[in-house]
């Protein structure tokens, strides 16, 4: 929704960016409640991880935190014409250590009793009874992606802003496109459904620095499909690799990238990407959102065990990976 200026500057401690209606509501009504008040919203989940509600999460946890929430499974029955998740989120002034999660699915499923999120990041809520120990345990790690040296971006290209300079042959002002098909078994590769629109023609230096990616990375597909057994699907971008595809790559829009932001970061481009393709990591980020999209930030805010224990890591791989990661996210 459209705001003018007096309204933004009203609803300043809620809003970042896009501002979403129903968010405006559960500001009000969070600020109006009684001592003893009860606010129940049905509204998308997104609230409970995006970027644009990170205030909202931060005020409702200081005004009216948490007490319970549940999930409807099915995703077109609650708003007319939207398929996405949704949920029923309860409110209260009254302070409780626990939130109680749960399914609706023609009835209730109790989930899990989650300690009560507190925090304005993506707040950790397992959907499945199965992810409550892997979201409780997460919950403590000390560490983010981000603390151990990655920034994550999403990629600059959206393809039908620059239909007219995509094209299926490479020439010397063009680099070559990365999209989210390309990744995949942990590879990037050129999926030949996109092999018609596999190269950016550049315009000048600064559609060069824009648009190119020229340094060893890590990649994740940033949407991927209901039917995909596997919300995280990542691979590295190796140096070799770049100068293969002729120095440069350009992400399209529906790919996220992992760049190191320290000369030697906490794990290495190898290693991340073996790890974010771990069975955990992908239950990890199920209980961060309940979408088939990977947004940049969700990724930059996975929770990650201490320095000591990625740098055992490195070096692993397959199964031996799969249990070392695995032994991270359980409650001791």
């Amino acid at each position: 929704v459209a705001l003018d200026d007096a309204t933004r500057t009203r609803f300043a401690h809620a809003l970042y960016g896009h501002a979403n209606i129903y968010g405006l509501f559960m500001a009000e009504a969070a600020r109006n409640l009684a001592v003893d008040g009860v606010m129940t919203a049905l509204v998308p989940t997104s609230f409970a991880a995006g970027l644009y509600q990170h205030r909202l999460r931060c005020f409702l946890s200081s005004e009216a935190p948490m007490s319970s929430i549940a999930f409807v499974a099915d995703r077109s029955g609650a708003f007319n014409g939207v398929l996405q998740e949704t949920c029923i989120a309860v409110f209260q002034r009254r302070r409780q250590r626990k939130t109680s999660v749960s399914r609706i699915s023609g009835h209730i499923e109790e989930v899990a009793s989650i300690v009560q999120p507190r925090t304005e990041g993506p707040w950790l809520i397992p959907r499945e009874s199965s992810d409550a120990s892997i979201a409780a345990a997460a919950a403590k790690l000390p560490l983010t992606l981000g603390d151990a040296g990655y920034h994550a971006s999403t990629g600059p290209l959206v393809w039908n802003r620059r239909r007219y300079d995509i094209s299926a042959r490479a020439a010397k002002s063009r680099k070559m496109i990365v999209w989210g098909a390309d990744i995949e078994g942990g590879v990037i590769s050129r999926s030949q459904a996109r092999d018609k629109q596999r190269y950016l023609t550049l315009h000048g230096p600064r559609d060069v620095e824009v648009m190119v990616l020229t340094e060893a990375a890590v990649l994740v597909q940033r949407t991927t499909a209901p039917e995909q057994p596997r919300r995280l699907v990542a691979a590295e971008l190796t140096a070799e690799q770049l100068a293969a595809f002729g120095g440069g790559i350009v992400g399209e829009n529906h790919v996220n990238v992992l760049r190191p932001t320290m000369l030697v970061p906490l794990i290495s481009n190898a290693t991340l990407a073996r790890v974010l393709n771990t069975h955990t990591l992908d239950r990890v980020l199920r209980c961060l959102s309940g979408t088939v999209a990977v947004s940049s930030y969700e990724l930059a805010a996975l929770p990650l065990p201490g320095a000591d224990v990625i740098a055992a890591w490195e070096g692993l791989s397959g199964e031996d990976l799969e249990a070392a990661v695995a032994r991270e996210y359980r409650l001791r």
